[in-house]
């Protein structure tokens, strides 16, 4: 039987597919773009004018514009990556960017980082070029890495961006094999890349950090009234809420960003463990940059994230507290209307008792009353019956007679309002 491909067999395969750099001829020149692309149709349409059969969900291509000119595109999760790389002769010399560089920025998308390197064969040779790089000799990094097998190149740069718009890098090849190279320049530009891909949310965690100081003390204010009840719950409930709803606000606009840092942060770290720097004396190295500028903006952003979550946590921890003194508030006063319900209840129970007496005595006043007559006449007939004396001995029968059929009218009534069921 035929195999059945899984649908996402092929691309899974092709994520792990390792993309290196071409190799190419020392000297050479490589100019790189990372671009963060909103418009995908937008890219792809200019895309289209180099590869005309690019598919919309390409994630690379590459071509020779001539047999020593290599171009390739890389698209990765938010940024696409253009490199141009010259070997040999055509390099040329200097730092005016190849006639060819027009086709890499003619790209639509806002430009992350844009670098521009000459590969020498030699320190000697990479010295006319650092000559001419107008690097700022207070920030000059220049150290060694080594690859795999033990050769060493030499890289110096100053990670500034330049009248051009370009950041520049000088590499001294030295003995390194040409495969070697290749992998090497391709990790010191992936290092370039993800770290000014992670430090996108510096700037945002900074403006974010003078909001949540703003809100920490709103929080605070809004504690306090909580505890010392100054406010009407009612306005702190309405401030808590208004605070809350300004921390997810914050959350949800800086959250994608400060997790997206804290991963191009461990890419970062992860490039630079594989290049194996090695520092020279008088030079800032890789390592000794990175930690001293990249880590701090990297603790910010994760400081930040922490913050948020901090505060999340602590207006929803006052929020409840207020909530439940509301609860509480309405309970109590729940308790008092029962009671008083109870105590109206009672007092209507003692009026319906009192009213029933007076009726009982009213019905029979009026009952004893009505038997007099047929008495009186009957006494009229026969002078020896006293009417007097058989209403002194019928009236209080007749009075017992009534209350205790009205108590039993009454029982009745109560056992059908309660039921078949709840009757005794």
């Amino acid at each position: 039987m035929a195999m059945i491909d899984h649908p996402l067999r092929r691309q899974v395969v092709g994520e792990m597919q390792l993309r290196r750099f071409p190799v190419f001829t020392v000297p050479a020149r490589i100019v790189q773009i990372v671009r963060l692309v909103d418009d995908r149709t937008a890219e792809l349409q200019a895309l289209g004018k180099i590869w005309p059969d690019l598919v919309p969900d390409a994630r690379h291509a590459e071509t020779r514009l001539d047999p020593a000119t290599h171009l390739g595109w890389e698209r990765h999760s938010e940024a696409s990556t253009m490199t141009l790389v010259i070997g040999g002769a055509s390099a040329g010399t200097g730092w005016s960017l190849p006639s060819s560089a027009a086709i890499i920025e003619d790209i639509p998308g806002a430009v992350v980082r844009a670098s521009h390197l000459i590969i020498a064969e030699n320190d000697e040779e990479a010295a006319t070029a650092i000559a001419t790089a107008g690097f700022a000799d207070h920030q000059l990094v220049s150290c060694h890495v080594r690859s795999p097998t033990g050769e060493r190149l030499r890289i110096w740069t100053d990670f500034s961006i330049h009248a051009d718009g370009f950041g520049r890098m000088v590499v001294s090849a030295g003995s390194m094999p040409a495969a070697d190279l290749a992998r090497c320049v391709q990790q010191l530009q992936e290092l370039g890349n993800y770290r000014n891909l992670a430090l996108i949310g510096l700037g945002e965690a900074r403006t974010a950090w003078n909001t949540l100081d703003e809100l920490e003390t709103a929080l605070e204010a809004a504690g306090q009234s909580l505890a010392w009840g100054d406010r009407r719950d009612d306005d702190v409930l309405d401030t808590l809420t208004r605070i809350s709803a300004r921390i997810l606000s914050i959350d949800s606009r800086c959250g994608y960003r400060m997790s997206a840092t804290a991963a191009y942060a461990r890419i970062v770290e992860s490039r630079l463990d594989q290049l194996r720097v090695e520092p020279i004396a008088g030079y800032q190295s890789l390592t000794e940059f990175t930690q001293r500028r990249f880590q701090p903006a990297i603790h910010t952003c994760a400081a930040l994230t922490a913050r948020i979550a901090r505060l999340n946590a602590r207006a929803a921890q006052f929020t409840g507290l207020l909530r439940t003194r509301i609860e509480t508030h309405i309970e109590n006063q729940n308790a008092r209307l029962l009671a008083s319900m109870d105590e109206s209840a009672r007092m209507q129970l003692r009026l319906q008792h009192l009213v029933e007496g007076l009726s009982s005595v009213a019905i029979s006043y009026y009952l004893i009353g009505l038997i007099g007559y047929p008495l009186k006449a009957a006494e009229k007939e026969w002078p020896a019956l006293s009417a007097t004396i058989w209403l002194g001995w019928l009236a209080p029968g007749v009075i017992l007679a009534i209350f205790i059929a009205m108590n039993r009218v009454r029982h009745r009534l109560v056992c059908d309002d309660k039921g078949p069921q709840q009757r005794p």
